[in-house]
Parts: structure tokens; C-alpha cells; sequence
């Protein structure tokens, strides 16, 4: 078997995500409130005078609709996918030969390498610089060097919430050849998008999505937004039927109401700086400003603070110490009584191991 494999698969580790059985969940920057129950009963009407039987809208034109009142964006210049990680998918598929380079900043999202890995493509990862800022004048430098296909620019960034300034971002425009990749996933928790710069530059693309603060993780829609020609070439590799009649008609319940649904951003904003405070007055990490919807620090406790969240039935996201990155944890904010546990047995370890 190994023999059919194509090479760049073969050491590809698969993206594996286990069920996590835990009480609080805080690991993957999903929302803490689920979708609002009237809403739902909304949806179990529709779906009951809707013929299953049916493919589905096979270009969405409701869901465009709304997603173009949404973002200000023409519907001719919006594709959607299940979930973001397929839109990043078509553009590979679109815009990627075997050896071409795509650049991105690092650390970031995990996706980006991994559909690289699958294109056979060369994956050049800009290590940040000091405070985890983004090396910009490098990201250029070998965008250019390398004529590269690709740039991503995660903003804020996944994992660790640094926010692009509108300076650096026109900077990267201006200066390399590539397709640029602005991925405002968790952009309604910072507010400063950058779709208004679609009509000046033709070779921008943003990506969104309406997991996190939608709360519709469990739905899967993601699209991106550009000018018409890019988005026309998206639409030649995706596939027929690519987003369900279930996703579409939630989403557009959930685009009509977004009013108020994304009245909780405020509490979560709000809980977020909470955590900060109480964290820099442990003065035992290093953490860094968040534009998301999750903290991010380094800890030589890191280890110690993941087992202990473990074993009190809570999980986080935990990285292990690497080359020059030193172990840190990112947890997404969860409702206020969670917060305020997860809280407590942080500064447990704190002073324990004091």
C-alpha cells in the first residue's frame, strides 16, 4: 500500500481530533453559548418543510444573501465551505503547484502547513519575532525571493491572539506578488477588518467563518470574501454539493439574527480582560494581548497547569516546549463561573510550585 501513497503524504500526520469528555471545554475557541433554543425550534420547522430528498442549493443563494448584508461585500464575491478548512482547501487546490512556495507567520494556524504539506507545495514559516510579533519585512522578503503563491496573514492570530495592525497589513499588500490570505476567523471579537480594502487590492482574499462567534462550530460554515475573479476561480474546484440544506438554512436563521446572537461578544470581550488582569497579577507568565476570544502565555508551568486542569475535569489547548517556542497554553473564555475555576487552579500551581 505504501507504494500508492503519493510521497508528501507518507510522513503527514493525520489531523486527528478525539471526542473530548470533559466538563468545561475551553480547548478549540468554540463559544461558550450554544445557539439560542427559539432559534432552534426555528430550524426544526424549517427542516420539517424542507425536502430532504433534494440535493442542496448547490451555489447558496440565501445564504449569499445574507452574508452579503452581513459583510458589505457583492455575492459575486463570496464562496462558502464547510468551515473554513475547505475554503483554504479549493485555494490550494486552485492556486498551488507541487514546489511553489507559500509563506505564512508562525506561530499560526495549524491548517495552513498541513494543506501546504498536502499540495506538495514549500512551506516557509516566519518565525515571530520578540513579544510574538509577526516578522513582516522577512514575510516579504521571502514572498518575493520566492515568488511565492501564497501569503497568510491570521489576524488575530491562532494561537497567540496578536492582532495586525492596518500599517503592516497595507505593507505586505503593496510589497509581495502573492495571493494574500487575510484569515479574520475571529474578527468580530477584534472589529477592524480589512474587507474594505477588497476593491483597491485584487489579490486579497479574507476568510471568516461563523464557528466561533456565531457559536456554530457544530455546523460548519466557513467563506471567504474577494473580488469576483478570484472567487470565480474558487468556484471551479469546489464541489457540486459541498454545503448541506442543514448548514445552509441555520446559518441564514443565524445571519438574520445575528443582532442577538453577538450581543455575548461583550461578555466575552469582558471576561477576557478579567482573566488578564487576574493573571498578570499572578506575575508568573509571560502573556500576550489578545484581539480573540482566548488567552495565550508562556509558563515553565505549562505542563503542570494542563495535568492539573486535567484532572479537574477541564481541558485546554497545551504546547509543548519546541526549538526556541517555550511551553504555553491557550484557553478559549469560558462562561463566567468557568473562567473563574480555571482561574483558581492556575494560581493553585502557581503557588504550589512557588
Amino acid at each position: 500500500m505504501k507504494s500508492l501513497v503519493r510521497e508528501n503524504i507518507k510522513n503527514l500526520n493525520a489531523y486527528k481530533v478525539d471526542a473530548p469528555q470533559y466538563e468545561i471545554i475551553v480547548n478549540a475557541n468554540e463559544s461558550p453559548y450554544d445557539f439560542p433554543m427559539i432559534l432552534k425550534r426555528q430550524f426544526c420547522d424549517e427542516i420539517c418543510n424542507t425536502d430532504l430528498n433534494r440535493y442542496p442549493e448547490a451555489c447558496f443563494p440565501e445564504l449569499l444573501k445574507e452574508l452579503s448584508d452581513y459583510t458589505g461585500v457583492p455575492e459575486e464575491g463570496i464562496i462558502c465551505g464547510s468551515g473554513s478548512d475547505e475554503v483554504i482547501a479549493m485555494i490550494n487546490q486552485s492556486f498551488v503547484n507541487a514546489g511553489d512556495v507559500i509563506v505564512s507567520h508562525s506561530p499560526s494556524f495549524a491548517m495552513y502547513d498541513i494543506w501546504a504539506t498536502i499540495s506538495d507545495a514549500r512551506h516557509i514559516r516566519v518565525e515571530d519575532l520578540p513579544e510574538h510579533l509577526p516578522d513582516i519585512d522577512t514575510m516579504i522578503s521571502k514572498a518575493c525571493e520566492n515568488n511565492a503563491k501564497l501569503v497568510y496573514l491570521c489576524n488575530p492570530n491562532n494561537p497567540t491572539g496578536h492582532t495586525f495592525s492596518r500599517e503592516d497589513i497595507l505593507k505586505i499588500l503593496d510589497a509581495v506578488p502573492s495571493l494574500v490570505i487575510l484569515d479574520e476567523a475571529y474578527i468580530e471579537f477584534f472589529g477592524e477588518s480589512g474587507v474594505d480594502l477588497l476593491t483597491q487590492y485584487p489579490k486579497l482574499l479574507i476568510l471568516r467563518t461563523l464557528s466561533k462567534a456565531f457559536g456554530l462550530a457544530g455546523i460548519r460554515c466557513g467563506y471567504a470574501l474577494g473580488n469576483k475573479e478570484i472567487i470565480d476561480i474558487l468556484y471551479k474546484v469546489k464541489g457540486p454539493y459541498n454545503l448541506n440544506v442543514l448548514t445552509q438554512k441555520l446559518a441564514v436563521i443565524a445571519l438574520k439574527n445575528r443582532a442577538s446572537i453577538l450581543r455575548n461578544l461583550e461578555i466575552v470581550k469582558a471576561e477576557r480582560e478579567k482573566a488578564m488582569a487576574f493573571l498578570e497579577e499572578l506575575n508568573a507568565f509571560k502573556i500576550y494581548p489578545s484581539g480573540s476570544n482566548f488567552i495565550y502565555f508562556e509558563s515553565p508551568q505549562a505542563e503542570e497547569i494542563y495535568e492539573a486542569l486535567l484532572k479537574n475535569n477541564i481541558l485546554i489547548k497545551y504546547f509543548k516546549e519546541v526549538d526556541r517556542q517555550p511551553g504555553s497554553i491557550r484557553f478559549s473564555l469560558g462562561k463566567p463561573q468557568d473562567n473563574q475555576k480555571i482561574l483558581a487552579i492556575i494560581k493553585e500551581v502557581v503557588y504550589n510550585g512557588a
